[in-house]
């Protein structure tokens, strides 16, 4: 797995979204995920969570768009889509 920062504002999202995302991204420690949980609230950590699952499944369209060596996977998720 690399280590690279993801440019959110490029996935789409907005001037507030990229600022909640970079707080939560830095949240390196179980503690500091549980400290940073129960200051917000569970109203917050689920738009958390909604947010990082949006830029998983962006983050893996961009990958998979450039993909070229599974023809045959590529033309049935088109299908799909």
């Amino acid at each position: 797995m690399t280590n690279r920062k993801i440019d959110f504002a490029q996935l789409g999202f907005n001037q507030y979204q990229v600022a909640d995302m970079t707080i939560v991204m830095n949240l390196k420690t179980p503690e500091e995920i549980q400290d940073w949980m129960v200051a917000v609230g569970a109203e917050d950590v689920a738009y958390a969570i909604s947010l990082l699952e949006q830029a998983a499944l962006l983050e893996l369209d961009s990958a998979t768009d450039t993909m070229k060596r599974f023809p045959e996977a590529m033309a049935a998720i088109r299908k799909v889509m």
